[in-house]
């Protein structure tokens, strides 16, 4: 199938889902796009894919599920029967219902699933669990995922009835609330207001950066991980409790499925 560009639309807030759909990218003969949707933005951009264009849709996988931050500019989102493929990043612990949450979301908005991974990463939290992730091995893996999509694209003339499956269950799991809020040392801060500019739901006020609207904050952590002053952080208590729940469910050693 003639195809015209790839469109890579991803969230990634610590930039590792980037990292990952770049490097499938690479495996597709087409002239890429990037919607970055990690930077809150009040008017949300019109998202129009055409039937020619070939879409990546990439996000981490937060407590089992999309990122709501993320689905919220799927309120204009549209695609014309366009072709795409899903690509869920996930801490070592599980994906559960992600995959399946986002193929819905997309196919109700006009797009045909036709590829589908899941790819074990370092865990955002906690990076002692999975760390260095994606490593030497997995980059391989994700390498050949976008090899595989890139000859599915060429050798299938419609994918008007391709129908993929994939794992999860619908009713999804239940989201809990963000797990670690950070907190800012007023000593350090300068006000620069880089957290601010970079926070995917504005959770960091611009005229005060160092208030923090805790109802909208997800623990992404893309500001503690950018501030350059090192004025934010978490909890080191509640991170040691983190990472003893953590250390009981997650698999450093876990492998990426593939669905095609």
């Amino acid at each position: 199938m003639k195809m015209n560009e790839l469109k890579l639309v991803y969230f990634s807030p610590t930039g590792t889902t980037r990292r990952v759909i770049m490097e499938v990218a690479k495996g597709i003969d087409l002239k890429s796009v990037s919607y970055d949707l990690s930077i809150h933005k009040e008017k949300k951009p019109s998202l129009n894919f055409k039937e020619d264009d070939f879409v990546l849709f990439g996000i981490p996988v937060y407590s089992g599920r999309v990122p709501a931050t993320f689905l919220e500019y799927f309120e204009t989102l549209q695609g014309n029967n366009t072709p795409c493929a899903l690509i869920a990043t996930y801490g070592c612990r599980a994906y559960e219902d992600a995959l399946l949450e986002l193929k819905t979301e997309v196919q109700n908005r006009g797009f045909k699933v036709i590829g589908a991974a899941a790819f074990p990463t370092e865990h955002s939290l906690v990076r002692t669990i999975g760390m260095s992730r994606p490593n030497k091995a997995d980059l391989k893996v994700i390498a050949d995922y976008g090899v595989q999509l890139n000859r599915r694209i060429k050798q299938e003339d419609s994918f008007e009835t391709f129908d993929l499956a994939v794992p999860g269950n619908n009713p999804y799991r239940k989201v809990g609330k963000a797990s670690l809020t950070p907190k800012v040392d007023v000593t350090l801060c300068t006000e620069c207001k880089n957290c601010a500019k970079l926070c995917p739901t504005g959770a960091i006020h611009t005229d005060n950066p160092k208030k923090l609207d805790k109802k909208k904050c997800i623990s992404c952590m893309k500001c503690v991980r950018n501030c350059k002053q090192g004025a934010r952080s978490v909890s080191d208590f509640k991170l040691r409790m983190l990472h003893k729940k953590l250390n009981k469910v997650c698999d450093s050693s876990k492998q990426a499925e593939i669905f095609m």
